[in-house]
Protein backbone atom coordinates (compact mmCIF):
# COMPACT_ATOMS: atom_id res chain seq x y z
CA UNK A 1 0.00 0.00 0.00
CA UNK A 2 1.17 3.63 -1.03
CA UNK A 3 0.40 6.76 0.89
CA UNK A 4 -1.03 9.57 -1.02
CA UNK A 5 -0.25 13.11 -0.07
CA UNK A 6 -2.85 15.83 -0.59
CA UNK A 7 -0.79 17.56 -3.23
CA UNK A 8 -1.31 13.91 -5.83
CA UNK A 9 -5.27 14.89 -5.38
CA UNK A 10 -5.05 18.59 -6.13
CA UNK A 11 -2.91 18.09 -9.16
CA UNK A 12 -5.36 15.97 -10.20
CA UNK A 13 -7.95 18.09 -9.89
CA UNK A 14 -6.27 21.76 -10.85
CA UNK A 15 -4.08 21.51 -13.56
CA UNK A 16 -4.36 20.22 -16.94
CA UNK A 17 -2.53 16.56 -17.37
CA UNK A 18 -2.07 17.65 -21.34
CA UNK A 19 0.30 20.81 -20.55
CA UNK A 20 1.70 19.75 -16.91
CA UNK A 21 3.34 15.95 -16.69
CA UNK A 22 2.53 15.94 -12.73
CA UNK A 23 -0.75 15.97 -12.91
CA UNK A 24 -1.21 13.59 -15.62
CA UNK A 25 1.07 11.36 -13.16
CA UNK A 26 -1.38 12.06 -10.49
CA UNK A 27 -4.53 11.02 -12.21
CA UNK A 28 -2.64 7.47 -13.35
CA UNK A 29 -1.98 7.30 -9.86
CA UNK A 30 -5.73 8.13 -8.80
CA UNK A 31 -6.91 5.44 -11.52
CA UNK A 32 -4.59 2.90 -10.50
CA UNK A 33 -6.05 2.71 -7.19
CA UNK A 34 -9.45 3.13 -8.27
CA UNK A 35 -9.26 -0.16 -10.71
CA UNK A 36 -7.31 -1.54 -8.00
CA UNK A 37 -3.82 -2.06 -9.26
CA UNK A 38 -2.08 -0.16 -6.15
CA UNK A 39 -3.84 -0.12 -2.49
CA UNK A 40 -3.84 3.82 -1.87
CA UNK A 41 -4.44 5.48 1.71
CA UNK A 42 -4.52 9.07 2.62
CA UNK A 43 -5.43 11.31 5.55
CA UNK A 44 -8.81 13.01 6.12
CA UNK A 45 -6.39 15.90 6.44
CA UNK A 46 -6.54 15.58 2.27
CA UNK A 47 -9.90 16.01 2.19
CA UNK A 48 -10.29 19.66 4.19
CA UNK A 49 -7.04 20.44 2.38
CA UNK A 50 -8.24 19.65 -1.10
CA UNK A 51 -11.48 21.12 -0.56
CA UNK A 52 -9.87 24.35 0.71
CA UNK A 53 -7.44 24.93 -2.71
CA UNK A 54 -10.07 24.32 -5.36
CA UNK A 55 -12.63 26.82 -3.30
CA UNK A 56 -9.96 29.41 -3.44
CA UNK A 57 -9.15 28.29 -7.73
CA UNK A 58 -12.67 27.52 -8.56
CA UNK A 59 -14.97 28.30 -6.05
CA UNK A 60 -17.05 27.10 -3.65
CA UNK A 61 -18.96 24.24 -5.64
CA UNK A 62 -15.74 23.11 -7.28
CA UNK A 63 -14.67 22.83 -4.26
CA UNK A 64 -17.37 20.57 -2.82
CA UNK A 65 -17.57 18.70 -5.75
CA UNK A 66 -14.04 17.38 -5.31
CA UNK A 67 -14.34 16.45 -1.94
CA UNK A 68 -17.37 14.12 -2.62
CA UNK A 69 -15.02 12.61 -5.68
CA UNK A 70 -12.14 11.67 -2.93
CA UNK A 71 -14.95 9.98 -0.74
CA UNK A 72 -15.91 8.16 -3.59
CA UNK A 73 -13.00 6.81 -4.68
CA UNK A 74 -12.77 3.00 -4.94
CA UNK A 75 -9.86 1.13 -2.99
CA UNK A 76 -8.53 4.24 -0.83
CA UNK A 77 -8.55 4.18 2.49
CA UNK A 78 -9.33 7.50 4.16
CA UNK A 79 -6.71 7.46 7.74
CA UNK A 80 -8.46 9.69 10.83
CA UNK A 81 -6.21 11.85 12.27
CA UNK A 82 -6.56 10.57 16.11
CA UNK A 83 -4.10 11.47 19.16
CA UNK A 84 -1.82 8.63 17.92
CA UNK A 85 -1.62 10.21 14.78
CA UNK A 86 -0.83 13.89 16.43
CA UNK A 87 1.43 12.95 18.86
CA UNK A 88 3.35 11.34 16.03
CA UNK A 89 3.23 14.12 13.53
CA UNK A 90 4.83 16.17 17.16
CA UNK A 91 7.66 14.09 17.34
CA UNK A 92 8.15 14.25 13.31
CA UNK A 93 7.93 17.76 13.74
CA UNK A 94 10.83 18.18 16.30
CA UNK A 95 12.89 15.39 14.91
CA UNK A 96 12.61 17.37 11.31
CA UNK A 97 11.05 20.73 11.04
CA UNK A 98 8.73 19.80 8.88
CA UNK A 99 5.58 22.04 8.63
CA UNK A 100 2.77 21.08 10.44
CA UNK A 101 0.56 19.48 7.38
CA UNK A 102 3.68 17.37 6.29
CA UNK A 103 4.22 16.24 9.55
CA UNK A 104 0.27 15.13 10.05
CA UNK A 105 0.46 13.55 6.50
CA UNK A 106 3.62 11.42 7.16
CA UNK A 107 2.70 10.60 10.73
CA UNK A 108 -0.86 8.91 9.11
CA UNK A 109 1.48 7.48 6.47
CA UNK A 110 3.72 5.48 9.33
CA UNK A 111 0.83 5.44 11.79
CA UNK A 112 -1.24 3.27 9.10
CA UNK A 113 1.97 1.30 8.20
CA UNK A 114 2.69 2.65 5.18
CA UNK A 115 6.41 2.80 3.99
CA UNK A 116 6.35 4.99 0.86
CA UNK A 117 4.65 8.41 0.49
CA UNK A 118 3.55 9.70 -3.04
CA UNK A 119 4.15 13.48 -3.04
CA UNK A 120 5.78 16.75 -4.66
CA UNK A 121 7.38 17.91 -1.15
CA UNK A 122 11.01 17.48 -1.46
CA UNK A 123 11.58 18.36 2.08
CA UNK A 124 9.90 15.10 3.26
CA UNK A 125 13.23 13.63 1.62
CA UNK A 126 14.52 13.93 5.13
CA UNK A 127 12.35 11.99 6.70
CA UNK A 128 14.17 8.67 7.14
CA UNK A 129 11.22 6.46 8.00
CA UNK A 130 9.39 6.95 4.83
CA UNK A 131 10.46 6.69 1.39
CA UNK A 132 8.89 9.70 -0.79
CA UNK A 133 8.08 9.49 -4.34
CA UNK A 134 7.64 11.95 -6.42
CA UNK A 135 5.34 13.30 -9.23
CA UNK A 136 8.22 13.81 -11.56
Amino acid sequence: MVYLDSNVFVYAVTHDPARYGKAKKAIAFLRSIEEGEIEGATSFLTWDELIWVVWKLEGRDAGVRSGEALLRLDNLAILPVNFSVMHKAQELIERYQLKPRDSIHVASALMGGEKEIISDDAELDIVREIKRRSLN
